[in-house]
């Protein structure tokens, strides 16, 4: 965790994908609560916040988590289809007689 924290940006991807358990939820809470105001994360999820419990099996862990990272937030919400269906569809497209 020290290491990752010598960064001044640290970019989380897909959070969400897959269900965390216990000690997982608990290493992504400490190292969200040790780069709080520390450091800069960027996050990337599929999950509106209100869904995090999907993912995250404690609700109490699941808020204190939303609440360090949403506090200096700028939240981007991003709709429509995703760039690499995007880009296949294209692809296919072109590839058509």
């Amino acid at each position: 965790m020290d290491t990752l924290l010598r960064n001044d940006l640290v970019i989380v991807d897909e959070i969400g994908f897959a269900p965390l358990d216990d000690t997982g939820t608990q290493l992504l809470f400490r190292f969200v609560a040790a780069a709080y105001e520390r450091r800069a994360l960027g996050i990337a999820s599929h999950w509106p916040f209100e869904q995090w419990g999907r993912f995250l099996p404690e609700h109490v862990t699941a808020t204190s988590l939303l609440d360090r990272l949403l506090h200096h937030a700028t939240v981007v919400v991003t709709e429509g289809e995703s760039f690499r269906m995007l880009e296949a569809r294209t692809r296919t497209t072109r590839s058509r007689p």
